[in-house]
């Protein structure tokens, strides 16, 4: 989804860190199959990625305010002056010289001492050095060392057999193994019992966009402070408004992840993992985004906008946690990858958690759920709520374009679950957003007394808060809520009768639980 934040696009106050940094089912969500391309050229002078196409789903009104804005704004820090002159070429249509952007960064190494802010240099001056009639292999050599001195082994590692002559990139796909362990005489689940349990001194890795930096909302503003981020360094909306909510009940350590590599494969942009290998598929339009490097077929993703584009950054960071968006394969395969190494990540956008019910990784998967204070720090999820196998939940459905495509969510998960247990279900199609009155009133036609569905506006909040409200034996999951204020104050309101898709629901039989969900 592209869009602008909920919040006005005011400059922030504070600095900015970035961290460049089911019994015996067994269902393979998809196969294995890695194989080679081939090698990029690095000296390509007309990079592979149309940024002028990003704007032909979006109102002109928003380019044009854009350009206004970033016209007039004139930042202090000169890094980000480098930054703001790519980004307003781009804006306006021109083909960003790298001449010019060699050139404004190239001056801006001299008096970098910061390993954050020099890498940011080298690796801008390495991807734009071909088009600018440089030899590439040079920066790409500075850029490795400046990666190595920052910790960030799997890109040096890139960026050295670039300089090298002998880069040639792997490409693979990932399996996400579904084990749910369910008894033949289930009678009941239950949804939101997964829990992550951040502890103070975690390392919670967050993507850029919408957490440190929104330039659709003039947010382009970043620095590298020694100290670590606090609620104020964060936008206020999406993923960074869930954030704030951590940092206000647990100290961590916040890390955006930023500078991820990708490699195209055909049509496809390709995110890397830890070991270097490109398998996470990055939607064109986030590779689109006016900061992004590109040279040849490989891009430096700044804005890093999906669990997909964070595999190797939170690797090679060292986090405890992973915030970031999950609505697409890509991004939920991304997300099991980094569980099976014991990473948690926690994805409040969650169009597709359905791929994820019953699987087999270490880590804790956690959808579109609330957070919480506890003892000790703080909690993602932890809200269980039963469901008999023998009554209905009437589940939105949809088959809508662009930012409304994340109606069907509900229907998504609910699809997924009814191949481990026969769960009764009935499907209500809308035909836009705000319409979750539909939902509402088929349940109350039926009988029923649960709903799946998203609540993004007020519109949608209005007839689910009153369907709550009637009686305390009605529950709502909730799907691709959390992000929005209307969401998440109906968790707020009814912790007893709300809860989020569960990645790995526990399965009843007479006697209890078959299976536990695995928390931090």
């Amino acid at each position: 989804m592209v869009g602008r934040g909920l919040q006005g696009g005011s400059r922030r106050t504070g600095a900015v860190a970035i961290g460049l940094v089911v019994a015996a089912l067994v269902t393979p969500v998809l196969s294995e199959a890695p194989g080679r391309a081939r090698t990029p050229r690095p000296t390509q002078p007309q990079p592979p990625v149309c940024f002028e196409c990003f704007w032909e789903h979006q109102d002109p009104a928003l380019r044009h305010d854009l350009l206004r804005y970033y016209e007039s704004y004139r930042p202090e820090d000169p890094l980000v002056e480098a930054e703001r002159r790519l980004v307003l070429a781009r804006l306006r249509g021109v083909a960003a010289s790298a001449e010019e952007t060699f050139r404004g960064f190239a001056s801006l190494l001299p008096r970098e001492r910061d390993p954050l802010r020099r890498l940011l240099v080298v690796e801008t001056l390495a991807f734009a050095a071909g088009g600018a009639g440089r030899k590439p292999a040079r920066y790409f050599a500075k850029a490795a060392k400046a990666a190595d001195q920052c910790g960030q082994t799997s890109k040096a590692r890139i960026y050295r057999s670039l300089a090298e002559g002998r880069f040639e990139p792997r490409f693979g796909s990932t399996l996400i193994w579904r084990r749910p362990r369910v008894p033949l005489d289930t009678e009941a689940y239950v949804l939101g019992a997964s829990a992550v349990h951040v502890r103070p001194g975690w390392r919670v890795g967050v993507q850029a966009d919408r957490t440190v930096r929104d330039w659709l909302s003039n947010q382009l503003w970043f620095a590298f402070p020694r100290r670590p981020l606090g609620r104020d360094d964060l936008l206020a909306w999406h993923e960074g408004a869930r954030v704030r909510d951590l940092l206000g009940f647990v100290d961590v350590v916040t890390v955006p992840l930023m500078g991820a590599l990708a490699a195209r494969q055909g049509g496809r942009w390709l995110a890397a993992d830890e070991a270097g290998t490109f398998r996470f598929e990055v939607l064109d339009d986030k590779v689109q985004y006016p900061t992004t490097r590109v040279s040849g077929e490989l891009a430096l993703l700044m804005d890093t906008h999906g669990i997909s584009a964070l595999v190797a950054p939170a690797m090679d960071a060292k986090v405890d946690l992973v915030v970031g968006c999950a609505d697409t394969a890509g991004k939920v395969e991304a997300a099991y990858h980094l569980a099976q190494r014991g990473v948690h990540v926690y994805f409040p956008c969650d169009r597709f958690v359905g791929d994820l019910v019953g699987h087999d990784a270490g880590g804790t998967l956690i959808g579109s759920a609330p957070i919480r204070p506890e003892p000790g720090g703080a909690v993602i999820g932890d809200r269980p709520i039963r469901f008999r196998l023998d009554e209905t939940v009437v589940v939105e459905d949809a088959n809508l374009p662009g930012e409304l495509q994340y109606y069907d969510g509900p229907a998504r998960y609910f699809a997924r679950l009814r191949e481990f247990v026969p769960a009764r279900i009935e499907r209500v199609r809308v035909e836009g957003g705000g319409q979750s009155d539909r939902v509402v009133r088929r349940a109350e036609e039926v009988g029923a007394a649960a709903i799946a569905v998203r609540v993004w506006t007020e519109e949608d909040y209005r007839p689910v808060r009153q369907w709550l409200a009637a009686s305390a034996v009605r529950r709502a999951v909730l799907f691709h809520s959390a992000p929005y204020t209307p969401g998440y104050r109906l968790f707020e309101e009814f912790p007893r009768q709300t809860t989020f898709g569960d990645t790995r629901p526990l399965f009843l039989g007479p006697q209890g639980a078959a299976s536990s969900p695995t928390g931090s």
